[in-house]
């Protein structure tokens, strides 16, 4: 596997781009002059950006087809934007997933409008690490998840997988409940059978791809605005304190009973796996790589990639800031803890959320939040199965046909979803919350290979990531890191005190984390 791949990487830049075929060329036809050109790479020159070619750039992408972006554009074009529009999207659907959605009104039950800034805070972080995700994907023309596989050795490998695996299976179980809520809100269809039904459709979503990246995009692009159009009446409804939602976004605090929420947005927000699609996405835009213009076309698409990116999370900021705000406004109110007897320690989930906007805003109010559940449910769980696609395919190399590689990564998550939706129905909103923390704790593993890589002038060249926000990337790395001990801490104590075996199994499993990590942070990258 390596030989072959160390031969294709060394194909030219030059050759292997002039002979590029145009956007009406069909699938097959690009494998094949694949093949021809991968003949003649030990009589070329290497690359000059990455170890991309054209080949690597269809492994990923055996469903569907790419999407030519045009030529360059001297200026900026609105028609060129609209090219490149569509991962971003897809991309900013895991920020607006049930899990968000949970901690969203958890932080609006717990601390009102106080966290709002630290909402939008999140916000800005993840589209600087995901601008990163996505600049080795458009330099290097593979993901994140291959240059894993070539980077480490198995056993880094095989334990970064089931890390970012079991994070996915988290936020699996997170969407599939989510969704499976609101089909009982809507239908009175029971957990389980909810569960199962997300399942089959999550199916009949990705298998739109078979019609190409952008009918795929579009679905996803539409369900984001059902989100906007639900959660956004809502707000309107509640008719909030602006004079408190600005002092909300500009005045930083976390109130003393909302810490575990405050991690708990970390790990919402910014989820690992999300990483590793976004670096996949970019990969469906066609960019010019002829030797004459490669550097500009590179640069080009990394701007409206980045641009579409950070549109796409405004957009996710602004339906989680809606979402936080009603449920603060409802809360301010004195109501919903006198009819629901609700407290810090029984906080609203999804399901009893309904029931107070029910009091809030009549029956308009649960319609319009199990519809844009619905959406975010549905729409999560196909971006997060693409996620585990992406990941068991680069990471670990299987080479399986794209439907049994879908059906594979689907069961690994279905299974333990059905479980907890069978076995532990009355707490999942616990579960949500520390499904979340679960994220945090992942996101070191996704978020320190991104940062080695992107820095990498080997692989990156004049693309590196520049010094000042190099130091930038640790420095929210180290945070992200710190932020997990300190929640993982009293935890530990905490077991500690069960006696002797559960304080060894306890500092031992903080002990292998932090130094997994450490061996990640001193990973060579070349």
């Amino acid at each position: 596997m390596r030989e072959h791949t160390t031969s294709r990487s060394e194909a030219s830049s030059s050759n292997s781009n002039s002979a590029r075929p145009d956007s009406s060329a069909t699938l097959e036809d690009l494998r094949s002059e694949s093949s021809m050109l991968i003949n003649k790479a030990d009589d070329t020159p290497p690359l000059n950006y990455g170890i991309a070619t054209i080949e690597d750039e269809f492994e990923v992408h055996e469903i569907g087809s790419l999407v030519d972006v045009g030529d360059l554009e001297p200026s900026f074009s609105f028609r060129k934007l609209l090219r490149f529009a569509g991962p971003g999207f897809a991309m900013s659907i895991a920020y607006l997933d049930p899990g968000n959605i949970c901690s969203d009104l958890h932080c609006g039950a717990v601390a009102g409008y106080k966290l709002i800034w630290l909402l939008f805070l999140t916000h800005a972080l993840g589209l600087y690490v995901q601008t990163l995700s996505a600049r080795i994907g458009i330099v290097t023309g593979q993901n994140l998840a291959q240059h894993c596989y070539r980077q480490f050795n198995r056993g880094i490998r095989i334990p970064l997988w089931l890390i970012c695996e079991l994070a996915i299976i988290g936020s699996d179980i997170q969407e599939s409940i989510g969704t499976a809520i609101a089909l009982y809100l809507l239908f009175g269809i029971k957990i389980w059978a909810g569960i199962l039904m997300a399942a089959i459709l999550s199916y009949f979503i990705l298998g739109i791809q078979r019609f190409g990246a952008r009918k795929v995009e579009a679905l996803f692009i539409a369900m984001i605005a059902v989100m906007c159009g639900c959660f956004g009446v809502e707000v309107f409804m509640a008719n909030p304190d602006v004079r408190e939602i600005i002092r909300g976004l500009v005045v930083p605090q976390i109130p003393k009973n909302a810490t575990v929420q405050a991690v708990g947005i970390v790990g919402a927000v910014i989820m690992p796996h999300n990483l590793f699609l976004h670096s996949a996405l970019v990969g469906t835009r066609r960019i010019k790589r002829t030797a004459n213009i490669r550097h500009a076309s590179i640069r080009e698409a990394n701007f409206y990639t980045t641009l579409e990116s950070a549109v796409a999370l405004l957009f996710s900021f602004v339906i989680n800031a809606t979402i936080l705000v009603v449920f603060a406004d409802i809360y301010s109110r004195g109501n919903a803890i006198n009819a629901f007897h609700l407290d810090e320690q029984h906080l609203p989930g999804l399901a009893e959320a309904a029931d107070l906007l029910r009091q809030a805003f009549g029956a308009i109010g649960p319609l319009l939040w199990a519809i844009g559940l619905l959406s975010s449910g549905q729409s999560s769980t196909a971006t997060g199965t693409m996620a585990g696609q992406y990941l068991m395919q680069g990471m670990m190399q299987l080479r399986v046909s794209p439907w049994l590689r879908l059906f594979i990564s689907r069961s690994i998550s279905l299974v333990p979803t059905m479980l907890v939706g069978i076995l532990f129905t009355s707490h999942l909103d616990q579960f949500d919350e520390w499904l979340n923390v679960l994220q945090s704790l992942a996101l070191p593993f996704a978020l320190i290979p991104t940062l080695k890589l992107a820095q990498s002038s080997k692989l990156m060249n004049e693309f590196a990531i520049c010094s000042h926000w190099r130091v930038f990337g640790w420095i929210t790395a180290a945070a992200i890191i710190g932020l997990n001990v300190y929640l993982l801490l009293p935890l530990v104590v905490q077991l500690a005190s069960l006696g002797v075996a559960a304080a060894g199994v306890s500092f031992l499993s903080l002990g292998l984390y932090l130094l997994f990590v450490c061996i990640l942070i001193v990973s060579k990258v070349e």
